[in-house]
């Protein structure tokens, strides 16, 4: 009997170095390095790396990176659309009466005037990124919250 306490006793203080063991192991293959990036940049799936992508456009003097940030005031994100507008006017001076917090029909406004800024520019415009029809608003404000790249749904 007392042999079999010590086996079962051994067996108890090797548990918890196991435990230690293969948490070390899981936590060496998690490393960073072991761990992809995301991809910085506008069309980044890291909300983090869009942001970081939009604050350095506004230090950029390309006409590209003024089209990529007129591109964000369409994004369904709030800071996006406000990091956005702020690199425009730190690169412009304007802002053009774009409020990233107005209602969704407000802001396609806001970003078909900018499309006209850049055009009268002289600034080439990707074929996919034309005005859009400024939707019908109520009083109320209902379908205010809708998406700028998506038509209001039926319910």
């Amino acid at each position: 009997m007392p042999r079999a306490q010590a086996i079962r006793g051994e067996q108890r203080r090797l548990a918890p170095r196991s435990v230690l063991l293969g948490t070390g192991l899981v936590l060496a293959l998690l490393a960073p390095g072991c761990i992809p990036e995301p991809k910085g940049g506008f069309n980044s799936p890291a909300p983090s790396k869009r942001l970081d992508a939009i604050v350095g456009a506004s230090e950029l003097e390309d006409p590209e990176s003024l089209v990529k940030l007129v591109e964000m005031l369409r994004s369904p994100d709030p800071a996006e659309r406000m990091l956005s507008i702020r690199s425009l006017e730190k690169r412009t001076g304007e802002t053009l009466a774009y409020d990233h917090a107005a209602p969704h029909w407000q802001r396609i406004e806001g970003y078909n005037r900018w499309l006209e800024w850049l055009q009268a520019e002289g600034i080439t415009l990707p074929d996919d990124m034309e005005p859009i029809p400024v939707p019908t608003h109520t009083p109320d404000g209902a379908g205010d919250d809708q998406p700028m790249d998506t038509e209001p749904q039926d319910d």
